[in-house]
């Protein structure tokens, strides 16, 4: 499989699952590994993965002809190292991560298996490389929508779409690993711009109207 078509395809994924989990795979097709959190019915709600498999249909690869996924789904978010070190046993030849969370497990349960990841934070503050994406170290690599500066940038334009705004309210996530790094440059800028940041942790679906 030809890495730069693979790494553009998970990309486009987003948040990808199989619609079914899979063992132990006989090693005769390449394996892709993969893994998530949730229950089996919320799995089910993920419509990225026939997209996925498709975009691969279309350059030639066909699941269980060409390649082989084995998948393993974990209870909550915290039991993801888990089920990343189920999966690195199981020798894919490379795993498919679809976030920051998942990248960090991955990365901690291998450092030989390549690493694809469909969205990433920032690599150098979560750990998972020495330098950017530009020119990442060790086995991991994928699509990075967080830029550094990007935080600051946005509450820039929020200041020019209300002159003289003097307080900003924020809907984050802080089980997110992500939030850390973004937080301190929003805290940054709006310091500069003496702004004050009002902050709602919202970490599931029904948080957010509160």
């Amino acid at each position: 499989m030809r890495r730069r078509e693979f790494v553009t395809l998970v990309g486009g994924a987003a948040i990808a699952w199989p619609s079914v989990a899979r063992g132990q795979i006989p090693r005769t097709r390449p394996v892709v590994g993969t893994f998530g959190s949730g229950t089996p019915a919320q799995r089910k709600g993920y419509e990225a993965w026939p997209s996925f498999l498709k975009g691969l249909r279309e350059l030639g690869y066909i699941e269980g002809r060409d390649f082989d996924i084995t998948f393993r789904l974990a209870a909550s978010t915290a039991k993801l190292p888990e089920v990343a070190r189920e999966v690195v046993q199981l020798s894919p030849d490379v795993i498919f991560a679809a976030a920051s969370a998942n990248a960090l497990a991955a990365k901690q349960a291998t450092s030989t298996i390549p690493i694809v990841v469909a969205a990433l934070g920032n690599l150098t503050a979560l750990g998972l490389s020495e330098n950017d994406l530009r020119r990442p170290t060790g086995n991991l690599t994928g699509i990075m929508p967080y830029v550094r500066g990007l935080p600051a940038k946005q509450l820039e334009i929020a200041r020019e779409i209300v002159p003289g705004a003097q307080k900003v309210g924020i809907v984050t996530d802080t089980s997110d690993i992500k939030t850390a790094p973004q937080w301190d440059e929003i805290n940054a800028i709006a310091a500069k711009l003496e702004i004050t940041i009002v902050g709602a942790d919202a970490q599931r679906t029904e948080d957010i109207e509160p």
